[in-house]
């Protein structure tokens, strides 16, 4: 009987291991969503210091998510292996984790075609100031004196 339970305690573990990082990679991937929302809102502002900001902390974000993902991973083998039929609850976290990923994706998308467009916009700012300095001025072709006259 001893051996039963520690299986069930075991699979009791295994179970809450899972459910906890599925939980904080849900809480990731929300706080993820909620810094692509700003980030598009500093886009649109054209705030280079907010976008340098919300790049860092994205990246920071999504070694996060990798680290979580790489637990979850061995977590939801010895999960399989533990239920072989497997529980609403866990299922329901995955299907709720798909979305938001789904929507994390869709967002950063959204993201990259609006800086993709600012890019442009930029570029042809800058094309259109180095053409307003080719103009040489008027005074350009008149030639230089050589000689001036002191004698009055």
């Amino acid at each position: 009987m001893p051996i039963l339970q520690d299986s069930l305690a075991e699979r009791a573990q295994i179970l809450k291991s899972l459910r906890t990082n599925l939980l904080r990679q849900r809480e990731k991937f929300q706080s993820y969503l909620q810094l692509l929302e700003n980030q598009e809102c500093a886009i649109l502002e054209g705030d280079t210091e907010k976008l340098e900001v919300h790049a860092r902390l994205e990246q920071a974000l999504v070694r996060e998510i990798c680290v979580l993902q790489r637990v979850i991973l061995p977590l939801e083998e010895l999960y399989r292996h533990a239920y072989p039929r497997e529980e609403e609850s866990t299922r329901r976290l995955q299907r709720s984790l798909e979305g938001l990923r789904e929507r994390v994706l869709q967002r950063n998308m959204n993201n990259q075609k609006l800086l993709r467009s600012r890019l442009e916009s930029l570029r042809r700012e800058i094309q259109g100031l180095r053409k307003e300095q080719r103009n040489p001025s008027p005074y350009a072709r008149i030639a230089v004196p050589s000689l001036v006259d002191i004698s009055s």
